[in-house]
This record gives structure tokens, C-alpha cells and sequence, in this order.
């Protein structure tokens, strides 16, 4: 890291912040990837991520946790110590994208069990119907994305 230069690397970190918040996720996580991303280091201690951020322990806590629950950190232990580390997952994208699956088939699964549970509403169900198509069309380029962001993941 640029010793000289937190500010930047804070700059930085908080644009990525600022992405997450736009995707529905908040922003202290993407601050928290963002620094991940930027360091240099393998493993990085709670209580660094939370002095180089400037913000507190709590908070960096909580965005650590959500990001392992999405597969992008993995927490590393380290004998004689009670100190969290933390890492990037071995493949944070596609643990991303295999996220961004389970939410989009949550959305087909809801409009399908809706239409087929309630009682028939015209413009209800053209609603669900539009929801239904247009997350099962997500789900089909998704796919497609991701087994071509494998492919080239291999042939590097």
C-alpha cells in the first residue's frame, strides 16, 4: 500500500461503498471490499480495517459478516491470537454471481407461487407474470454470463 497516500486508498474504498449502497447492500461492506481489494496484504486483522477505514470496530464487524455469508471474505484464523483476519474468498466474483442466482430464482419462485396460489386478479397477475419473465430472462443470461466468466477465468 502507498503509505503516503490513505486519503486516496479511503477515496477509493468509499466509491466502492458507494456501488454497494446503489446495489441494495450496504455501504460499509463495500468500503470493506473496497479495502480489501486495494491492500496488499493477504490477511487483514478487524481492528486494521477498522483504524485504516476510520470507522468503528462494530461496523466493520457487521460488513465483514455480511461478506462472508456472500462468499467474497473468508475469515482466517491465526493460532495464538483472538484477533479476526480476514481474506478475499479464492473467487469473490463468482461467489457474487452465484448470489445474484439464488436471488433472482427467489423472484421467479415468488411470482410463480403467487400467480398459482391467489385467486385469478387481472392486472395482479400480469404483474407477477411480467416479474416471473423478466427474472427467468435475468436467470438465462446469468447462466450464460457466468459460464463465460468461467471459461475465461480458465484459459488465463
Amino acid at each position: 500500500m502507498e503509505p503516503g497516500n490513505p486519503a486516496l486508498r479511503r477515496q477509493l474504498a468509499e466509491q466502492m461503498g458507494l456501488a454497494f449502497e446503489a446495489f441494495g447492500t450496504p455501504r460499509m461492506a463495500g468500503r470493506v471490499l473496497g479495502w480489501m481489494l486495494l491492500t496488499e496484504e493477504e490477511e487483514v486483522a478487524l481492528e486494521e480495517l477498522a483504524r485504516d477505514l476510520g470507522v468503528s470496530k462494530a461496523s466493520v464487524s457487521h460488513a465483514t459478516r455480511l461478506l462472508e455469508q456472500m462468499g467474497v471474505l473468508r475469515r482466517v484464523a491465526r493460532p495464538g491470537t483472538r484477533q479476526a483476519f480476514f481474506a478475499l474468498a479464492e473467487d469473490p466474483w463468482t461467489a457474487m454471481l452465484a448470489l445474484e442466482e439464488r436471488v433472482g430464482k427467489g423472484f421467479v419462485r415468488f411470482a410463480h407461487e403467487a400467480r398459482s396460489t391467489l385467486a385469478p386478479h387481472p392486472r395482479r397477475d400480469a404483474r407477477l407474470a411480467e416479474m416471473e419473465e423478466a427474472f427467468a430472462l435475468y436467470l438465462e443470461l446469468l447462466t450464460a454470463f457466468a459460464r463465460r466468466w468461467q471459461a475465461q477465468k480458465e484459459a488465463l
